[in-house]
């Protein structure tokens, strides 16, 4: 377990990958790093190597801004795991450190067999209000794309609005109460 207390919620406990726990290798290995039951999340081949680009982005990330924001660094990759089951079923990440205006980017993933059951959405409740609490983060935004109506739900469920319309995605944000 990382050497950061994770965050707890009624069905849920969020895991900052640090330092020790992050690497390019698959999510089967960072489980039994954990001590987690090995999930039976079946992502696909291409969501598959989505994962793990995404995982060496963020050890890169973390490696550089282990020296500059030790605090962004332990926090800007989460593994959401389901208390019930012991076993990683998404995350989420910052993706960047609070720029100039106090904005800062979400992203998330979901296993598949454990959509449309709300984890997501107590998760990212969570995960906002607590970079709200402890950074000065005065905006979250995320995208979704047009036909991910699943995701829509979840950015509406946790406050979020659309400000933004391309082409092909929506653009969403959800402020810090004053």
């Amino acid at each position: 377990m990382p050497n950061i207390v994770p965050i707890e919620t009624e069905r849920l406990q969020l895991v900052p990958l640090d330092f020790d726990s992050i690497g390019p290798e698959d999510h089967h290995r960072i489980e039994r790093k954990l001590g987690l039951q090995l999930a039976s999340m079946i992502l696909g081949e291409q969501i598959d190597r989505e994962i793990k680009a995404a995982m060496r982005t963020s050890l890169e990330n973390i490696i550089r801004d282990k020296r500059q924001d030790q605090w962004f660094a332990d926090w800007q990759s989460v593994l959401i795991i389901l208390k019930g089951e012991n076993a990683i079923i998404g995350g989420f990440c910052f993706q960047n450190r609070p720029d100039a205006h106090g904005q800062v980017q979400v992203g998330y993933m979901i296993g598949p067999e454990y959509q449309r059951n709300g984890y997501m959405t107590e998760a990212l409740k969570r995960g906002i209000s607590w970079i709200f609490e402890r950074s000065d983060t005065s905006t979250v935004v995320a995208e979704t794309t047009k036909s991910n109506l699943s995701s829509q739900s979840v950015l509406k469920k946790v406050g979020m609005v659309v400000y933004e319309e391309t082409a092909k995605s929506l653009w969403w944000k959800i402020q810090k109460c004053a």
